[in-house]
């Protein structure tokens, strides 16, 4: 299956093939987009977009047949205990739950399946998204000749694509952080249970905007920037006051996050914590991170095809590629 991320700096893919009983990694890559890309889901310049999906397809003459991981503002995964009940009778209790979360739309798109019973009772994973939303997406990919096989939160790609590469710990406990360019997403999973996922308004275009204000640096030579910043060698000083900067509140959120965790769920310090997205790529963002949250941060593993591919860039794209 052809698996696409569809971020807001950049268009990821992962191609697998199943091998006996297991999937194994065939190609992979990655499109950076010019301008206009997708803004906390949202799809501000539809033309933009559109070329940029065409000559990405173009470029790497992938199958016309994807699934597809992508975010949103309004998309929410959740998790919710109900009485055993008929399916019909859990779908219409998942549209009053939605409704009450979603504010000013009345027909949404849900997806939802069962973690268990006991007592009398069951534990939903749920996922929703306004009808509207997910309509224009499958518009979109429909104009460039692909046919989505599945449209899913990118929370559930990367936390699928994360246990492929890690099945050691689908039984164990761990966070997932990433940092992409418009927002951040943590994750927590514990049991064999997606428990608990959160988006928060923090992203790499905060370094970008800083940059751009204090430095007055141009598109092309805050990407350098970037680029430069992933090698592991000097970082340049522009970048790392702006990393000091914007990053303090990064912290603070994070902090928050740990302490809701420690007090539902009673997650500990010795928890396993993994960074992925782009925020994964700046090494100077990671030494930040550790020195500001009590926990260690460790790496994710690589994908290997033919050469090793970074773990922490491909979840997205790899975890839709696992879709079934």
């Amino acid at each position: 299956m052809l698996g696409i991320d569809l971020g807001a700096y950049s268009i990821k893919f992962c191609l697998t093939r199943k091998k006996g009983e297991v999937f194994e990694p065939l190609w992979l890559g990655e499109m950076f987009f010019g301008v206009h890309p997708p803004s906390g889901g949202a799809i501000k310049e539809r033309s933009v977009l559109l070329d940029n999906l065409q000559k990405f397809w173009q470029r790497y003459r992938l199958p016309r047949r994807a699934a597809v991981s992508f975010y949103h503002s309004q998309m929410i995964v959740q998790n919710i205990s109900l009485p055993e009940i008929p399916e019909k009778e859990i779908v219409n209790a998942l549209y009053w739950e939605v409704d009450s979360i979603i504010s000013g739309e009345d027909d949404f798109q849900i997806g939802w399946q069962s973690l268990g019973k006991k007592e009398g009772q069951q534990e939903i994973l749920f996922a929703a998204s306004p009808s509207l939303i997910v309509e224009e997406y499958l518009s979109l990919f429909r104009q460039v000749g692909i046919e989505v096989e599945a449209l899913e939160p990118q929370i559930l790609s990367l936390t699928r694509g994360f246990l492929s590469l890690h099945p050691d710990l689908a039984d164990s406990s761990f966070l997932l952080l990433d940092l992409g360019f418009c927002k951040g997403e943590i994750i927590y999973f514990s049991g064999g249970k997606l428990l608990f996922s959160r988006c928060f308004n923090w992203g790499l275009e905060r370094v970008w905007h800083y940059l751009e204000k204090k430095f007055n640096f141009l598109p092309a030579e805050m990407v350098d920037l970037f680029n430069r910043s992933t090698t592991g060698g000097n970082l340049p000083y522009q970048l790392e006051k702006a990393l000091s900067k914007v990053s303090e509140e990064l912290v603070i959120e994070l902090r928050r996050s740990l302490s809701f965790l420690q007090s539902e769920f009673g997650s500990g310090p010795d928890q396993h914590l993994f960074l992925s997205g782009g925020g994964a790529r700046i090494p100077f963002l990671r030494q930040i991170l550790t020195e500001g949250l009590p926990l260690t941060i460790e790496r994710i593993t690589s994908v290997v095809v033919e050469k090793e591919f970074p773990g922490e860039i491909y979840l997205g794209a790899l975890g839709a590629s696992l879709w079934s």
